[in-house]
Order: C-alpha cells, then structure tokens, then sequence
C-alpha cells in the first residue's frame, strides 16, 4: 500500500513538474514574441513617420502654417508620393498634422485602394475629431509618442513626431500600423510553444539518452561540410589536458563573395572541398574545424613543428581551381598562434587580421605585434615625409572638372590635394591626411592650396573651388590671410569655398560671420557632402550659403535606390526653389548620369568626365 501511494505521489510531483515546466515556456516563448513583434512594429512606424518629414519637405509646413492653404496640385501630389511610400513599407497610414483651435486637422495623409473606393480620402485640413489626448499632447512634447487607438479607418498602433517649423509652430508627422492580428498571432505562437514544449517533454523522457546524443553532435558539427564546428573546438580547448598547443585561423577571403555569386550550397561546397584537403595534408595528429562561414581552424600538438605547421597552410595551391564545376578559386590569410590554450584563438584571431590588411599568407602571432609596431614606425616616416613635403613645395592641387550636362560645359575645377613623394609617387588625401590631422597640419596644407590656386588663376577667368574646414575659419591668421588674399584678387566671384555641414553647425556663429566676409567680396560658398549623416536644409538656409554638393556614397546608389533616387530629386526641387545650385560629385558611369537628370540635378563632377588633373585644358566644351 505504501509502495503504491509512493508511485502514484512520485507521478503527480511529475506530472506537476511537466505543468509548471510547460507554463513557463509558454510564458516565456510568449513574452518574447510579443517583444519582437512590439518592437518590430515601432521600428517600423519611427522610420515611416520620419521619412514623412523628408517627402514633405520644411516649406511645405511652413507654408500650411502661415497660411492655411496650400496649392491643390501640390497637396495630390504629396498624398500620391505618401501613400506609394506606405504601400511599399506595407504600412497602414503615413501623414501629417497640425493644431488649429487645439483641435487636429490633417494637413497630408496617405490612402488606400479601400479609402478610394469607399470616399473616405482624406482632405486638406479634415479635422481628425478622434483624437485622443496622447494625440493632442504630441503636440507639445519633444519626443516621438506611441498610442494605439481605434478610429473609423481600423484598431492601429500610431506613432507621432513632433517638428517646430521656421516660425516656431509645430506639425505632426505619423504613421500607423494595422494590429488587430496581433493577438492572434501571439495566440498562435503561444499554442505552438504548447505543443512543442509538450512534444520534447516526452521525447525527452522516453528516449533521453538518444537524443542528447544526437544533440550533442549536431551542435558540434557543421551540418553543411560535415566537419566540427566552433563549439567543438572550444570544448575540445576546455577540456584538453595538453597546456600548449599550435592553432592556425584561416581565413577565404572569397567565400562570401561566392556565396552571393553561386549560392550558400557552392559556398558550403568549397569550405567542404578546402577542409577535405587540410585533412589530407596534415598529420593525423591534427584536427580541423569550420570555425565560420569564411573561417577553419587547423589544431596541432607542440610536437609538430612550426615549420611543419606552416607548411600544411602551404600545400594549398591559390592558382589552381578549389572547384571545377563551377570553377572557383580562393586566396587565404592565415594567422598562426603557438602556447597556451587559453589564448590561442584570439592571438590567431590578431595575426590573422594582420595578414589580411597586410594582404599576407602566413602571419605568425609574434610577427603580428612585430608587424604593429612596423606601423608605429611607419606613421613616424609617414609624418617626416608629409613635413618635407610641405618644406619642399611637394603638396600641389590637383584639378577636377564640375560640368553642366545641359550645355555640356565645364562650369568650374574642383582644386584637391595631392603629395609627391621623394620617389616622385601621387598619393592622394587617404594617404596622408590623418597624419596632417593629427600633426595638426590641417591649416597648412589649405594655405598652400589656396595660395597655390591663387597664383594658377589669377591671369584667368576660370571658376575654381576647394575645401575648407571649420578649423580654418576658426584660426585667426589663417582666415585673415584668405581675406587678404581675396582682396587683392581679380576674380573673387570665380572662387567658391566648400564646407561640410556638420563642422559649420558645431560652430555655427563663428561660421557663418566667415562666410559673411568671404560672400561680401564676392566668393561663393557651399556645402559639401550633403546627405552623408544627417543633413538638415533648413541648415544651409540659415548658413546664407550658395548651393550644396551632394555626398558621393548616395550619388553611386542613385541608378539602384529609388528611395535615394526620390530624395535626391526633392532636394533638387527645394534648392531651385531656393535659388541653390546642386552638385553631385562621384559621378562614375551614364547610370549615374541618367539618373541624376530624371532627379533634375544638371551639374556633375566625376571619373565619368574627367578624373583630377595636374594640369587643365582651358576649354569650356566637353
């Protein structure tokens, strides 16, 4: 009797251990899919609602609040632009709002094929009259606000951001996402949980020692090569009685490559194929693992010998094809690390990125630090040579075309900066110029560009710019001498100074008093790299400037990125508005070109039309 009240007490504690154990998962699998859904949802709605203000535009709100109207063309044309926008986010409702009375009233909005159908396209400034108060106090925080509602359109989760117009009024800009699957997609994750946890439950008791068996395996293999994987190494380095060893890390630079080319299975196929030929070349001592997708490791004893080691990384031939069908080649950068296991990854780790900038084969971790500290005195040399090339007159300007496609013209030279070595090689900016920053050499080296450019075209009409930093602005002597300079100047109107944005925001006033002295005889300014961060027009308008220059990372995605296309071509519209001229610089290929003229930007700068220069052909025609 007592036996069998043991029995029966022994499977309720268990079967309550199972209950608790399910719930829990069931908890757990929930909130955790609720919280990626959440926060996938308000991803989604922040970066909707802040391309609103983007596609909009500052004048369109600056108009809306000054006047209460806008032109109806415009206001169509924007709702068509937002409601493409939402449909390709998959995004219920994009729009924007603003607060006549303290009530809401829409001031653009999106719509759906529905909303056409059934006449409910919002108008210009339809009161939105179930607003909530989390709508209304958006209006007065300075921070983006969440809420979920329920409306005539449909139960959503909204987002709104609040802007400050150039007359200090604030508009809203929002967007909505539909949830009223929401629940049932949790549901659905919640009974899936169930029924998962309660199937390894029982698997888990009927054939326990089987299945951590199989676990165990298939954690610590690549299941695409059949070879051990990272977690097998490092067990096998924990639990290694062997203090010393020998690991090399080597890395196939071409296997992401590949995978993008052929497909992950060609991929798979040659780490496969690089592996197998390791295993054949290496002493049966020693083990091989697929550490990462572009990664194996080979382990040794200390008694193999670092020669030999180095010499199984040698058997492999880069010039003959890994695979033939199709046919694939890669090269290897190989870092060797020898000693003790507990740093043996990351030291191999090291010597390997060594040799992968260092375009190497074979770094050994020693050679590695002896490598860096090759660099240390390199940047030494690197800033003797960059003096005795200021002393020596071996900083010279380089000079760019800037044409206008409509005439087919050169409007302008872009001066830029290169350094003649003693050996007589043309480094361009990258090579040299973090050691002139850090030397604080900045100030020179736009003195000798610009008294340089100066003397080159003082006979001339030509139209020339070149950059210059905040820093130059800012130093005393070095902005007295530009102005002396310009005074004494033939031409001032040809010049135009380039500045980056960001610099002048960060020193904003001292700025723009320069820019006012240098505009006052006549030069032109403006802003280059627009696009690059986070560039904001109502900057360049308060700057006073002439016109922006647009950053070449978005110039060389223009052909394949509508979205960038479409920005481009609204700041196109805006700056004529303005009376701004537009250039885009990094115009590489007639891609570009065509691209750049459906945006309506007709003035380029590129290696399409003609690379820096030493010298210029004084003709205007292409």
């Amino acid at each position: 009797m007592q036996k069998g009240k043991f029995k029966i007490g022994g499977v309720i504690a268990g079967f309550t251990l199972f209950l608790i154990s399910l719930l829990m998962y069931v908890y757990y699998t929930y909130h955790i899919t609720r919280s990626e859904i959440m926060q996938a949802v308000d991803n989604r709605l922040l970066n909707a609602a802040t391309s609103v203000n983007y596609i909009l535009g500052d004048e369109y709100h600056n108009k809306i609040n000054e006047t209460h109207h806008i032109d109806l063309a415009l206001y169509q044309e924007k709702n068509k632009q937002l409601s493409e926008f939402a449909a390709s986010l998959d995004i219920a409702y994009v729009y924007s709002m603003i607060l006549i009375d303290n009530k809401v009233h829409f001031t653009a909005s999106s719509y759906t094929s529905d909303d056409i159908s059934n006449g409910q396209i919002t108008q210009f400034l339809d009161l939105y009259a179930a607003a909530t108060d989390i709508n209304l106090g958006a209006f007065y925080s300075t921070e983006p606000t969440f809420e979920i509602s329920r409306d005539q359109w449909g139960h959503f989760k909204s987002i709104f951001i609040p802007y400050v117009d150039k007359n200090g009024k604030v508009y809203l800009t929002g967007a909505d996402i539909t949830i009223h699957d929401l629940e049932q997609k949790l549901q659905v994750s919640v009974s899936k949980a169930a029924a998962m946890a309660s199937f390894f439950f029982f698997i888990a008791v009927l054939v326990a020692i089987i299945y951590i068996s199989i676990l165990k395996r298939s954690l610590s293999t690549d299941s695409s090569t059949g070879f051990e994987n990272h977690i097998a190494l490092q067990y096998f380095l924990n639990k290694s009685n062997d203090h010393h060893l020998q690991l090399a890390l080597i890395w196939v630079n071409e296997i992401e490559d590949i995978n993008s080319f052929y497909g992950t299975d060609i991929g798979d196929l040659s780490m496969q194929s690089l592996l197998t030929h390791f295993k054949n070349s290496a002493p049966s001592q020693c083990k091989l693992y697929r550490f990462a997708t572009n990664k194996l490791v080979i382990l040794a004893p200390k008694g193999v010998s670092s020669e030999r080691f180095a010499d199984i990384i040698r058997t492999y031939n880069c010039n003959s094809p890994l695979l033939t069908d199709p046919f694939v080649y890669v090269t290897l950068c190989t870092g060797i690390a020898t000693g003790n296991k507990s740093m043996l990854l990351e030291n191999a780790h090291i010597a390997a990125l060594q040799a992968k900038q260092g375009r190497h084969s074979i770094i050994n971790f020693s050679e590695a630090l002896h490598d860096v500290k090759a660099q240390y005195q390199y940047n030494v040399e690197m800033a003797q040579e960059v003096r005795e090339a200021f002393d020596n007159n071996r900083i010279v300007p380089y000079f760019q075309a800037i044409v206008d496609v409509k005439t087919n013209t050169v409007i302008q030279y872009e001066c830029l900066a290169r350094m003649v070595t003693a050996r007589g090689e043309i480094l361009k900016p990258e090579a040299f110029l973090n050691v002139v920053n850090r030397s604080r050499m900045d100030g020179e080296l736009t003195r000798t560009i610009f008294s340089q450019c100066i003397h080159r075209f003082r006979k001339t009409d030509i139209k020339w710019s070149m950059n210059i930093t905040a820093q130059d602005m800012l130093d005393p002597n070095l902005s007295e001498y530009i102005v002396d300079e310009l005074h004494r100047y033939p031409h001032p109107k040809n010049i135009t100074l380039e500045l980056l944005e960001t610099q002048a925001i960060a020193n904003f006033s001292e700025v723009k008093a320069f820019i006012s002295r240098v505009k006052y005889k006549g030069v032109r300014v403006i802003i280059d790299d627009f696009g690059s961060r986070y560039s904001n027009i109502s900057n360049v308008i308060k700057l006073e400037v002439d016109g922006i220059k647009l950053d070449g990372a978005l110039i060389k995605q223009i052909a394949n990125d509508k979205d960038i296309f479409l920005f481009i071509k609204h700041i196109a519209t805006f700056t004529k508005q303005l009376g701004l001229d537009l250039v885009a610089e990094s115009v590489e290929n007639t891609a570009i070109v065509t691209a750049l003229e459906q945006a309506n930007v007709m003035l380029m700068q590129g290696n399409h039309f003609a690379p820096p220069m030493p010298h210029i052909i004084e003709s205007t025609t292409l």
